[in-house]
């Protein structure tokens, strides 16, 4: 053994060095067990967020078919769909334009628990309600509990995770989406009333509303906004005032009343399109109209993943021009075509809201976006509220055929603010790898 050699043992060997290498030691054994520790957390944040998407998605899709057998109980015509839309609609708008405060004041966690909570009472209610009037004010309600878990958990997720992991969110939006009218189409075929598929429906929304009873204290934010000396906790916003002067902000609450007005269209009206215009069954087509939600979530998982590939711009403009021809399959008399356009209408459609608000704060910044994301949700809603709306008056007067070109239309208009969103915004470089 050479000098240095034993220089080194001797040194190495020293009670100093030794307690040197146990704090090393200890430090290191408490750095990975901290952060495997936050690994599971953000894991479980995942799952329960997924969890909380697939309850948001069950009764989007489901008036839509229990809408046929909702008439004939309150002897109401096929328009007034719309009313029940228009009354969630104001719910939802209202609930969104405070939203950004409500997070401020109550927490993600908390806000998540009040608004499934108003949900599942709404839901819970179509199911006793008497008359057409209480179905209404229900439906305000539900707008109300919608609307704030909407964009607490959208404001929650563009925070926090990557595009990739918004758009699985969205995706098991769409698996909601999809069961909610298989769900009520089962019920509907058993020969028993509408009114115990929305029993099925609130008691999911219940078990997440306990849920987040729960849960409510892993909803912290700590990506975007999160500024030293916050300790992860929900960031101040910008005034409400600041916010409606942003001329982009308007340009993308445009977009996304669109972007869901045609989705809600496409999705609402599917039912009555294939049973009244193309002669299907109620059994078949409550599945293809599940399907179609289906199609979106597939649409999110693949398409979405390739977010990365080839740029959020391109898979926006792939998107939409896919879903215009898809709008134009869907005018077609022929079943098999008019179906083939439903399920590429809900592909094309799949990526685009999810990725669209993944970018919110990276366009407008987390100050501006906090509120924004809420008028982003309410425009949303909107839009899912008055173009189904319009796409009935024109069946009234023109037939059923007309749901097919407003959708075209839509299209079209959705097509033009993309584009202009595009010229208006600098290419948004790529976000750091999130979970």
């Amino acid at each position: 053994m050479t000098l240095s050699e034993q220089h080194i043992n001797a040194v190495v060997g020293t009670p100093e060095a030794m307690c040197l290498r146990r704090c090393h030691e200890s430090i290191t054994g408490s750095i990975t067990k901290h952060m495997s520790k936050s690994r599971i957390a953000a894991n479980l944040t995942i799952l329960i967020a997924l969890i909380s998407f697939v309850s948001i998605g069950l009764p989007d899709a489901v008036l839509g078919v229990a809408w046929p057998s909702m008439q004939d109980t309150f002897g109401r015509s096929r328009e007034e769909l719309g009313a029940i839309l228009f009354s969630s609609g104001a719910g939802y708008i209202a609930s969104g334009l405070v939203s950004g405060r409500a997070i401020e004041q109550l927490g993600v966690g908390r806000l998540l628990i009040v608004s499934t909570a108003l949900v599942t009472t709404g839901l819970l209610g179509y199911a006793l309600a008497p008359v057409f009037g209480m179905v209404l004010a229900l439906a305000v309600l539900i707008g109300l509990g919608s609307g704030a878990v909407d964009s607490g958990l959208n404001f929650y997720a563009a925070e926090n995770f990557s595009n990739r992991i918004m758009n699985l969110l969205h995706a098991f939006f769409g698996l909601g989406a999809m069961a909610g009218p298989i769900v009520m189409a089962g019920v509907l075929s058993t020969g028993i009333s509408w009114r115990w598929g929305y029993v099925v429906v609130g008691a999911a929304t219940l078990s997440m509303t306990v849920l987040f009873v729960f849960t409510r204290g892993i909803w912290r934010i700590d990506r975007h906004a999160s500024q030293p000396g916050t300790d992860g906790a929900t960031p101040a916003s910008a005034s409400v005032s600041t916010v409606v002067r942003q001329p982009l902000v308007w340009l993308q609450v445009a977009v996304f009343l669109f972007t869901t007005g045609v989705e809600f269209t496409a999705g609402q009206w599917a039912y009555t399109l294939l049973v009244e215009r193309l002669g299907l069954g109620t059994g078949a087509a409550g599945i293809w109209v599940g399907l179609y939600w289906g199609s979106m979530a597939f649409g999110r998982l693949l398409l979405g993943g390739l977010s990365r590939a080839i740029g959020d711009r391109r898979l926006i403009l792939f998107g939409s021009w896919g879903m215009l021809v898809a709008a134009l399959l869907v005018t077609s008399t022929s079943p098999a075509i008019a179906i083939a356009g439903l399920v590429l209408f809900g592909l094309s459609e799949g990526p685009l809201f999810p990725t669209l608000m993944s970018l919110t704060p990276i366009r407008l910044g987390s100050p501006i976006a906090l509120h924004a994301i809420g008028f982003q949700v309410s425009a949303a809603v909107l839009g899912g509220a008055i173009l189904p709306t319009v796409a009935g008056l024109l069946a009234r007067q023109f037939g059923l055929g007309a749901i097919g070109w407003t959708l075209v239309v839509g299209v079209l208009v959705l097509i033009g603010l993309v584009g202009v969103l595009h010229i208006k915004t600098v290419p948004v470089a790529p976000a750091p790898v999130r979970a």
